[in-house]
């Protein structure tokens, strides 16, 4: 059993690690960039493989309580025409749970805040046969049995255990917001609407909030650089072709809504495992959003490397983590890839096409590979 782990990034798999370390009696420290906790990102869909790690953390019931409880996904055209509609499996919980990342990130860090020094980054790591020598931005130093990077995208750990990784822009952007559901919904299912280009989701995450979310092709930004004035109305304007439920949704778009802008990008690496190091999350395999699976893999890399931490030292357990981890998590970063070109297609006749085939495809077609993406062994 590994005695002593260092978690770098505070996000919802370094908690969710955090929070299975410390049902099995294993020392952990977790460090966090940010000088205190505030609220980040916007909504999330936990489906229920997610769920299924947070009911093992005992967390799935708060999850359901905090947030909105979801039935199915629907995928429409522009102008708000059915294409196809996907069930969500059922779980204690529900079909599928959406919420505020800001409230995951709460519940994950219940019980665990007494371990999270904030304000504080890795600047060295060195590995010896025994352990970890770390060195912090504040000057002081510790030894592990393991450090394990859940720093996200932009990863320091990545960058001092693996050298610089190149990050895969995915051909689009994507601008985040919360408003209020309108009277006409969606209420408790999410909805997806494919344009020339772009996409407009909708899903309702509780509290009679609302996430949106447009993904749009555009250049590679080498920087942001639009103001906050700038960014509405890009988003303004690539909501404007949408009908259906968009119309209610985009006249509460006002100038001082806080909007996220990101380019979307992917890390993909063939070793998640150094030695006493390893990667977890986006720091390992950052991934397209298009099937709402970014925060369910960290979920279950956590649940994984947790348990296997606890029942072996820290080369071996690590080791066994990303064996048991990659085929799987590839295997839904391509999905996820694959489901973005399709949706982001420009070309009249290809959306034609793919808007006919999404029609004309029987549900049963798609049970096989939501069975496969939603039923994991986590053991």
């Amino acid at each position: 059993m590994t005695r002593s782990v260092l978690i770098v990034g505070a996000g919802i798999g370094g908690l969710a690690l955090a929070q299975r370390l410390l049902q099995t009696g294993i020392q952990v420290r977790l460090i966090e960039k940010v000088p205190a906790w505030r609220p980040v990102g916007a909504g999330l869909i936990l489906s229920v493989n997610a769920l299924r790690v947070l009911e093992r953390l005992g967390l799935a019931e708060g999850a359901a309580h905090r947030g909105q409880r979801l039935t199915s996904a629907q995928v429409t055209d522009a102008a708000g025409r059915p294409l196809q509609t996907v069930l969500y499996p059922q779980s204690s919980a529900g079909g599928a749970v959406a919420l505020h990342r800001a409230t995951l990130q709460d519940l994950l860090s219940r019980g665990v805040e007494s371990q999270i020094q904030f304000g504080t980054t890795l600047r060295a790591l060195h590995q010896d046969a025994g352990g970890v020598e770390v060195g912090l931005s504040d000057g002081s130093e510790g030894r592990f049995d393991a450090v394990v990077g859940a720093d996200g995208l932009h990863s320091s750990v990545r960058q001092l255990v693996f050298g610089d990784v190149p990050k895969h822009y995915a051909g689009y952007t994507s601008w985040r917001f919360l408003v209020d559901v309108p009277q006409t919904g969606p209420h408790d299912y999410a909805v997806e609407m494919w344009g020339r280009g772009c996409r407009l989701g909708l899903v309702p995450i509780g509290q009679g909030q609302l996430y949106g979310y447009v993904t749009a092709n555009a250049p590679e930004r080498e920087r942001p650089t639009s103001g906050q004035t700038d960014t509405m109305q890009e988003l303004q304007a690539l909501c404007r072709p949408f009908g259906g439920l968009a119309p209610a949704v985009t006249a509460q778009l006002r100038a001082d809504l806080p909007v996220i802008r990101t380019d979307i990008h992917e890390v993909r690496l063939s070793c998640w495992v150094r030695g006493r190091a390893a990667l977890l999350g986006d720091a390992a395999h950052a991934m397209t959003p298009n099937l709402g699976q970014g925060a369910a893999m960290s979920l279950e890399d956590a649940w994984v490397l947790g348990g296997q931490l606890a029942v072996a030292e820290a080369p071996a357990a690590l080791a066994c983590y990303e064996q048991l981890r990659q085929a799987r998590v590839n295997r839904v970063q391509t999905q996820s890839r694959q489901l973005g070109r399709a949706g982001q297609l420009e070309a009249t006749w290809l959306r034609v096409v793919r808007d006919v085939g999404l029609r004309l495809s029987p549900p049963s077609l798609a049970r096989p590979s939501t069975r496969d993406l939603f039923e994991v062994a986590l053991d």
